[in-house]
């Protein structure tokens, strides 16, 4: 498979296409042939060597991204096989997605509507939850303005 992989901190210069070993897929997983990638606020602010947290980006190299959208190609132990075939949208659980496949756990993908176009689903993974925490956070309800 390839990989989108973070060398050193910096541009995007710094990232780079890269063979790498097919995820396996554990028991409770499920393995997602990535279609569409988000690309985050929080992520660029790593490459740069800028994490918005106390302390230390990952270790280099890394391969960046949270949130991947595409189709079920494998199941792991213990997951339905009605997962297979299924146009999923989900978060890695860390970094990893600017791949082309993830394996993530079978609790993680959500299932995305025939409706959306590629790459919405991925888009509304990063912002809805940046705008969910913005309205928590300012502990707004019904009428507020």
């Amino acid at each position: 498979m390839w990989q989108v992989r973070l060398d050193a901190f910096g541009g995007p210069e710094n990232l780079h296409l890269v063979e790498a070993p097919d995820p396996v897929r554990g028991p409770g997983q499920v393995l997602v042939r990535t279609a569409a990638a988000g690309i985050t606020f929080v992520e660029t602010q790593v490459r740069a060597g800028r994490p918005p947290w106390p302390g230390p980006g990952p270790a280099l190299p890394v391969v960046l991204g949270n949130g991947v959208e595409g189709d079920v190609i494998g199941v792991g132990e213990g997951v339905a096989p009605s997962w297979l075939g299924r146009r999923v949208v989900t978060a890695t659980g860390g970094f990893g997605g600017y791949a082309d496949r993830v394996a993530v756990d079978a609790s993680a993908p959500i299932a995305v509507p025939d409706d959306l176009g590629l790459g919405e689903a991925v888009a509304l993974l990063a912002d809805g939850r940046t705008a969910l925490g913005l309205v928590r956070a300012a502990s707004l309800g019904p009428g507020d303005r």
